[in-house]
């Protein structure tokens, strides 16, 4: 099939990236393991100060929190020295079996996303996930996902490329086993700046999650039980942040992901690409 002849198909794949995207809504799992593992060294961690970089590859995202002066103080303070190499290595041998305990814990669906994604399936667009996580973290998540009719073509990690986000890797890896092209007939769809980064790098449609996702850091019902006031602030400031990276388009969760799928196959149907960013939808 011809490069045009592909273009005309529309939308081809949907990447999705996994917590506070598809399941845990809030993305609250990484949380409670990022918070845990440094409180294991007498070092208090907030969960702003956890959210921040998530989305990253995790050793990327534990080395970024040593980084962070406030948190480098308090480990000195604790351990009686600054944290070194030596200490990433201890702290990311230790998060792994962690974040494994913690994932399978939040593991229900966004309410939603079974609808969404058969529906994709059956106008013959391929499912894939991208994620921070190794493979060894997700390996018991993947079948309750499946448990609760969530099946994914491929689930990628870090591990499986050499490299997280925000590099392309994982999302060139699924277009290269799908046997899909080009990069922009692929979705991303997530929830944090790594996830609009690696959608941008590989040239796919990005696509930002807020209400289920980290930067509004809630599970559903702690979202419905806030004051209107404070919840409007909370959704509307993950939308400022998301849109400082350029996706092109913000949706509440990924219930609201069909209608701009449908938009994305019209643009590129069009003869429009992905590298064009006009106005977010």
């Amino acid at each position: 099939m011809s490069l045009k002849n592909q273009d005309k198909l529309g939308v081809r794949a949907v990447v999705f990236d996994i917590s506070g995207t598809i399941l845990d809504y809030g993305c609250r799992g990484p949380l409670a393991a990022f918070i845990e593992l440094f409180a294991r060294y007498g070092v208090s961690i907030s969960p702003a100060q956890a959210r921040e970089s998530m989305g990253l590859h995790k050793r990327d995202h534990i080395r970024t929190l040593l980084e962070t002066a406030a948190i480098r103080d308090r480990w000195t303070e604790a351990n009686g020295n600054p944290p070194t190499a030596k200490s990433l290595d201890v702290l990311c041998a230790e998060f792994a079996p962690l974040q494994a305990g913690w994932v399978v814990q939040y593991h229900e669906l966004i309410p939603g996303v079974v609808e969404v994604v058969n529906e994709l399936r059956e106008k013959g667009i391929k499912i894939a996930n991208t994620t921070g996580f190794e493979s060894f973290m997700i390996k018991d998540l993947i079948p309750l996902a499946f448990k609760q009719g969530y099946y994914s073509d491929l689930w990628v990690c870090p591990d499986h490329v050499g490299q997280g986000r925000p590099a392309p890797w994982m999302m060139y890896y699924i277009a290269q086993k799908l046997g899909i092209y080009p990069p922009s007939t692929f979705v991303k769809v997530g929830d944090t700046p790594a996830d609009i980064a690696e959608g941008h790098a590989a040239g796919a449609w990005v696509v930002a999650v807020v209400k289920s996702g980290n930067e509004v850091g809630c599970s559903c019902s702690e979202l419905a039980a806030l004051p209107a006031a404070k919840r409007k602030a909370k959704i509307t400031a993950a939308k400022k942040k998301l849109l400082a990276f350029r996706p092109h388009y913000l949706i509440e969760t990924v219930a609201d992901l069909l209608p701009v799928i449908e938009h994305i196959s019209g643009r590129i149907k069009k003869g429009e690409t992905s590298r064009v960013i006009s106005r977010v939808r």
